[in-house]
């Protein structure tokens, strides 16, 4: 019992310890957060100081260089600035990794040409045989797009012949001292393709640095970039450069901000490829979604060594969760998505949840990807701008008012049964503003696949219906050489089932094998389409096709039908045949005038009313 008030005693001063451990942790936090944001803070004063006095005071650059290191962040400062907020590259951890000697946009240091480098210090080539790549005017520069990367558009082949690799005794990491360029990081896209990317220069590029000397023009044009950008104050902290040497010569580039989460450069830029056919574009809160949407696709091409945000994927979350939930309780939903797709994306991201800020870079391609489509929609359909696309039918450059058509147009459209009406409406809500709305385009071609298959069905069945009538003694009389009228019109059946029946194979193997693939595709297939005569109503025709032809088959059999029972039947065979007839006629003919909107009865009684008024003005025609 002695002992207790030593033991309350002790446990007393333990508390008292905890609780100052927890204040002292805090406290250190909170001086950590106060100097991260100091240091920014000077660096950013002294960056200003430089550029704006380097004219005044040439001689002070090198001491200002050394207080800073560089014009961007140190890219081991990176990860303490936005820990887990933004897409920032986070420093390399691998243990053969190049030693990182300088930071960021430092002065570039040129490696020596054809030489291999492995954790060897870099300096400028003075050989004759290396190009000046640094002299003013070796190298031209030119604003591009991430979407104008042309890592898809390489065509290298591999080598034909087969020979046995010979794999060297004993542990190897397996990496070729020849790729290893001084302050060069070799990666692989998950999809398998290999880029490069500097981490002391933030520099990307998808081009071969380790062949005709391509690494010391790729500095080059970096060190040039980022000239431009110091020079014009647009330097962030999360900034990072890709270069792309373009066909010509030049060399394309684009700065990315991970702050901003987009893309940007340090001149006045009008660029296509941005704009991506779209019209009409005036404000910048409009165009800002072009420039994610690129952004997203620069991280999608270089997704490595990037940390995913948990907030990244909650907002992917939600815009697919959105989505879905649009889809279900709306027919003319914006999503880019079927409502399959959108249900396979939220268990894809439900999985990639697992993976918030870790570095991976399946997760972050992912990501990437999807947040690239779904911002390229927003951006289409004018999103957050006056008169924005609320409907996926809706049109936000013609007016609301049909345009009166060609006669020839509704000549074939009466002889074609109204068909080419009915299918352009349909091709209307798929080709909207000379863009395809994907979903509508998938479900369109399913309904045409499988009606071209149930009309090679009757396609089939008519054919061998003809060519059993004709096959009827009397009906193709060979030793007859005028034909009758029987035969001529089961002639004209015949050719109509036989068109019918070619023209769904060939429209249903040309859809399914090439137009189908992709939105791309498609768009270049409408595209062509609405460059004829007719414009985009001419693909209506072409699809309505294999329908009238077959009804044509149809029409023809029955008149040859109907010309044989009134010229071989007798009159009590006639007074029975045709009551029955005319029934089926009508019969026949009433589920097409009601789909145009003609019903018999409310003719009659215009038609009764019309007559009761001509008699009621003769009769006072003959009273006057």
């Amino acid at each position: 019992m002695a002992s207790l008030p030593f033991k309350e005693f002790l446990l007393q001063k333990l508390v008292a310890f905890m609780k100052y451990l927890k204040l002292l942790k805090l406290s250190s936090a909170i001086v950590r957060c106060i100097h991260r944001h100091i240091i920014t803070l000077l660096r950013r004063l002294l960056h200003g100081i430089l550029h704006n006095s380097d004219s005044h005071f040439p001689g002070q650059r090198t001491s200002i260089d050394r207080i800073m290191g560089a014009t961007q962040p140190a890219i081991g400062d990176t990860p303490n600035q936005t820990p887990g907020i933004t897409l920032a590259i986070r420093p390399p951890e691998r243990e053969n990794a190049p030693p990182l000697q300088h930071c960021a946009g430092s002065p570039l240091v040129f490696p020596s040409a054809q030489v291999p480098m492995y954790h060897r210090p870099c300096s400028t080539p003075t050989s004759s045989s290396v190009p000046d790549v640094r002299r003013p005017g070796a190298i031209t520069l030119r604003a591009i797009v991430p979407s104008q990367i042309g890592r898809y558009d390489r065509n290298i082949t591999q080598k034909k012949d087969f020979r046995v690799f010979e794999v060297s005794p004993g542990p190897d990491n397996f990496t070729e001292s020849s790729t290893t360029v001084a302050n060069w990081l070799q990666l692989t896209h998950p999809e398998g393709a290999r880029f490069f990317f500097n981490p002391l220069q933030r520099v990307f590029t998808d081009q071969n640095i380790l062949e005709n000397n391509l690494a010391l023009e790729i500095l080059a044009a970096a060190e040039q970039a980022n000239q431009m950008a110091a020079g014009s104050g647009k330097v962030c902290a999360t900034m990072e450069l890709a270069i792309e040497k373009l066909p010509g010569g030049d060399f394309g580039y684009y700065f990315v901000d991970h702050d901003a989460r987009i893309v940007f450069w340090p001149e006045i830029v009008k660029s296509r490829e941005l704009m991506i056919h779209v019209r009409g574009v005036i404000d910048k809160s409009h165009i800002r979604y072009a420039l994610e949407a690129q952004y997203w696709k620069h991280c999608t091409l270089f997704p490595n060594m990037r940390a995913l945000p948990g907030q990244v994927v909650d907002c992917l979350r939600d815009i697919i969760a959105y989505a879905h939930a649009e889809s279900i309780t709306s027919q003319t939903s914006l999503s880019p998505f079927d409502l399959d797709e959108l249900s396979n994306m939220l268990s894809v991201v439900d999985h990639v949840k697992d993976n918030i800020d870790k570095v991976n870079e399946h997760s972050v391609c992912i990501v990437a990807r999807y947040m690239d489509m779904f911002f390229r929609a927003k951006f289409v359909n004018f999103c957050g701008q006056l008169g924005a696309r609320l409907d996926a039918d809706q049109s936000l450059y013609d007016s609301n008012s049909k345009k009166s058509k060609h006669i020839l147009i509704r000549i074939l459209n009466v002889a074609l049964f109204n068909s080419p009406n009915i299918h352009s409406e349909s091709i209307h809500n798929v080709w909207v503003d000379n863009t395809v709305v994907k979903p509508r385009w998938k479900k369109f071609i399913s309904q045409l696949t499988s009606e071209w298959s149930s009309f090679t069905v009757f396609s089939t069945v008519m054919l061998a219906v003809d060519v059993s009538f004709l096959a009827v003694p009397g009906v193709d009389d060979p030793s007859i050489q005028s034909k009758p009228a029987t035969t001529i019109v089961i002639y004209l059946s015949t050719l109509c089932a036989m068109g019918s029946l070619v023209i769904s194979l060939v429209l249903a193997g040309q859809v399914t094998d090439s137009r189908r693939s992709s939105a791309g595709s498609v768009a270049k297939f409408m595209d062509s389409m609405s460059q004829s005569f007719l414009g985009i109503e001419s693909l209506a025709f072409m699809l309505s096709l294999p329908f009238a032809l077959l009804i044509w088959g149809m029409i023809f059999f029955a008149i040859g039908l109907s010309i044989l029972i009134f010229y071989t039947t007798d009159i009590v065979a006639l007074t029975i045949v045709i009551p029955i007839w005319v029934v089926v006629l009508l019969l026949t003919t009433w589920p097409v005038l009601a789909a145009n909107n003609f019903h018999a009865s409310v003719a009659a009684m215009q038609a009764y009313k019309s007559w009761k008024a001509i008699m009621q003005r003769m009769i006072v025609v003959r009273r006057q």
